[in-house]
């Protein structure tokens, strides 16, 4: 059933023979619809034209001390592909996989770092995905090639995210800038209240880290809206399409294939951050007014910039896809208002003023807050009733 065992001189002999190509699973928009990306994902293309999937040689490559050779090579030929996929549509960011090995030396992160610096590739427009070998690893030398990467501006994903060694104390040590949700989680979801739970959780962390987050292994419309809703950025999987060779990618692009958008998704979360941002204001004066240690900071750290609080960054970037809507135009009087609002309140409070003028201003604010929120909630609304249905154009 398995066929002969595969030796290290295979490897070696197909890696001679640039028998390894990259095969190319699209990544969707959950807010656009459009394709917006792909994973390269290896295979071994042998000459009697039968091809072997990773899991059959991969681990054994690991195993050996080998898989450094095939990503380095590999590299090289993704630089090639990538730059073939952005001259049929520049935007779409490709991510390929490493491991740990890959970083126990200087040679990948030189070659990624060359490949940017010779302007073969822009920093955004890859993404390395570690596994979680990585993640075992407490080798302050690989850290220190990861953090050059994210320095460089080059994306790092982590993998598998929800099982293993995925965690989130894994998030403060390590320098992600993606989060994948597993395919596993992700099927259980339908079936499981807690694994729907971690699923959405997850995706809420990640947006409040700032982090962006991919639901791989998606298999059904059913899913694919659960997700959306939630406010899932990114999808990948068997819906969309099955991993394939560079060329039919791109005829994939090129055919335009459009799925379901629909950004009432985040603007559910824009209404999430709206309300803790109202809710770490008052918690903020109530903290002042009773401290005595003369600190007289604000737990939570509410920002008061109109821009630059949660809210303010998604409805000046993201959010003016709406723009010309009635509910979105009129939010953004009463947001800037809050703010004003907002850095008096904690002002009168770091000075010890009396707390009966504090009360009527923060009664303000949670006026004023309701009516963003229900700007928001008609807006979420009217989006979800334009939606298109789900028949891929």
């Amino acid at each position: 059933m398995g066929g002969p065992e595969i030796t290290l001189t295979d490897l070696a002999t197909a890696l001679v023979n640039k028998e390894f190509v990259y095969y190319y699973q699209p990544k969707v928009s959950m807010i656009t619809g459009e394709v917006c990306g792909a994973e390269a994902l290896i295979r071994w293309h042998k000459p009697d034209g039968s091809i072997i999937p990773p899991y059959q040689f991969i681990p054994l490559a690991e195993s050996i001390g080998f898989i450094s050779e095939i990503t380095l090579a590999m590299f090289e030929k993704l630089i090639v592909d990538v730059t073939i996929i952005h001259d049929v549509s520049p935007n779409l960011s490709i991510s390929f996989n490493a491991s740990a090995k890959d970083f126990c030396d200087s040679r990948l992160t030189d070659k990624i770092r060359e490949a940017v610096e010779n302007q073969s590739v822009e920093p955004k427009k890859i993404e390395v995905e570690l596994t979680e070998t990585v993640m075992m690893e407490e080798d302050e030398s690989i850290k220190g090639h990861l953090l050059l990467l994210n320095e460089l501006g080059v994306s790092l994903a982590m993998d598998d995210f929800g099982t293993g060694f995925s965690t989130i104390d894994t998030l403060s040590k390590w320098p992600f800038t993606t989060l994948k949700i597993d395919q596993g989680v992700v099927d259980r979801m339908q079936s499981s209240d807690k694994d729907l739970t971690i699923v959405q959780s997850s995706i809420r962390m990640a947006h409040q880290l700032g982090l962006e987050i991919v639901a791989e292994g998606i298999e059904t419309e059913e899913v694919y809206l659960i997700l959306q809703n939630a406010g899932c950025k990114i999808a990948q999987g068997y819906l969309f399409s099955k991993p394939i060779p560079l060329m039919d990618f791109l005829k994939y692009i090129k055919s335009g294939t459009h799925w379901p958008s629909l950004p009432a998704g985040m603007v559910h979360m824009a209404q999430l951050d709206h309300i803790q941002w109202r809710k770490e204001i008052i918690d903020g004066a109530c903290f002042l007014c009773t401290d005595k240690s003369g600190r007289r900071f604000v737990r939570g750290n509410p920002n008061l910039e109109p821009q630059q609080c949660m809210f303010g960054k998604w409805y000046y970037s993201a959010g003016r896809t709406f723009k010309g809507v009635e509910a979105y135009d009129l939010i953004e009087q009463p947001h800037n208002r809050l703010h004003e609002l907002g850095r008096k309140i904690l002002e009168r409070a770091r000075q010890n003023g009396p707390k009966d003028e504090l009360v009527p201003m923060i009664r303000e604010l949670t006026s004023i807050s309701n009516e963003v929120i229900s700007l928001l909630q008609r807006l979420e609304g009217e989006m979800v009733m334009t939606s298109n249905p789900f028949e891929p154009q």
